[in-house]
């Protein structure tokens, strides 16, 4: 029996928490270069087909009162493929978490402790991380639904500052180029959404299971809009040639900004210290996830003990890659991973209920 209880408001708050975070920095870039001007477009339209995915997500949620992922998976389509979706899973979430580490960690190297080696800021946040692991989900809840509103109004506010250097006509003509580039564009702009997967293992604490769909669509769609506004405002204010050619096109723009008369001087360590909350939340929830996974797997009740012994391996995984192409590389690896199992698992799973339903009918 599960003992922790979410509300719809937590859930909302939980899976937004997961998707948020080296999104913000590198969408932009990462979109812009395929789709250019029309990148807000192929934002909207990723987002649709998450929220169409999440559907089917917490459809076998309701399906399955009180179970996960973990539990109906093997009884849809046996022991063994449920243990080899199970283990795609974790080894996803995983790589995931080792590689958002190191970004992370890279990313707060450059902008704030030029100084500190990277190895010491990933056991910093691996130890943040483990620490809201070990105290379960109703701790992590808490902690997202203190620090999420917070970061998020902090960014909106700072990311204000930067209209007055915006050129709206930079993001004409729409779909100038066609339909090509939107289309070219979505694997790498849903990528960004990644995340919303969680449902599949939290959906079981929820007080109310019934409302997961309108919880996960509120959290896209908040995400959603939060990446238009990004990127919109990054071409805007760089063009769409400049906003490719740079890393970090959301910090870079909030780097330029000159506040009259204001004793701040340097907005993005603001937005360093925004950006850090929701990058480490997105970890936490990876982790708590692959723990769980792993402590049903082995048989055991409680996941704190796996949640300890997942760390040397997230730690490997962040410090292996020699550079940042080499991150990047391991990163596309993981998300592709990952966009894979949410695209082809949820539906094959609603396929075999279907028939196993009607099969017991007849």
């Amino acid at each position: 029996m599960i003992k922790d209880r979410l509300t719809t408001p937590q859930i909302t708050v939980q899976m937004f928490a997961a998707m948020v975070g080296v999104g913000i920095l590198t969408l932009p870039e990462t979109v812009g270069s395929k789709a250019g001007v029309d990148s807000w477009i192929a934002i909207f339209i990723a987002g649709f087909l998450s929220m169409v995915a999440v559907s089917i997500m917490a459809y076998l949620g309701n399906r399955f009162p009180g179970q996960s992922i973990i539990h109906y998976a093997p009884l849809l389509i046996g022991r063994f493929l449920g243990t080899i979706v199970l283990l795609a899973f974790l080894i996803y979430f995983l790589f995931f978490v080792g590689t958002v580490v190191r970004i992370s960690a890279d990313v707060t190297k450059l902008f704030l402790l030029d100084l500190t080696p990277v190895e010491v800021i990933i056991i910093g946040m691996l130890s943040i991380s483990t620490y809201l692991v070990l105290h379960g989900v109703n701790a992590i809840a808490r902690f997202n639904e203190f620090i999420q509103p917070l970061a998020l109004f902090l960014l909106l506010l700072v990311l204000t500052q930067t209209i007055r250097d915006t050129d709206l006509g930079r993001i004409l003509p729409i779909l100038g180029d066609g339909i090509r580039p939107l289309i070219r564009s979505l694997p790498t702009t849903f990528f960004a959404f990644l995340g919303f997967e969680v449902l599949l293992f939290i959906q079981p604490f929820m007080e109310q299971p019934r409302t997961a769909q309108r919880a996960a669509l509120l959290a896209i769609g908040t995400t959603m809009f939060l990446y238009v506004i990004v990127t919109i405002l990054s071409i805007a204010v760089l063009g769409k040639t400049e906003v490719t050619l740079v890393e970090y096109p959301t910090l870079t723009i909030i780097k330029n900004i000159e506040v009259p008369g204001a004793f701040i001087e340097r907005l993005d360590s603001i937005m360093m210290m925004v950006w850090i909350p929701f990058s480490v939340t997105t970890i936490v929830m990876f982790h708590y996830c692959a723990s769980l996974i792993l402590a049903q797997m082995l048989g055991l009740q409680e996941h704190r003990v796996i949640a300890l012994l997942l760390i040397p391996v997230v730690f490997l995984i962040a410090v292996l890659p020699r550079n940042i192409l080499e991150v990047d590389k391991w990163s596309q690896l993981a998300s592709l991973l990952g966009a894979s199992l949410i695209s082809v698992v949820p539906i094959w799973l609603v396929v075999m209920y279907k028939w196993k339903k009607r099969r017991q009918r007849v």
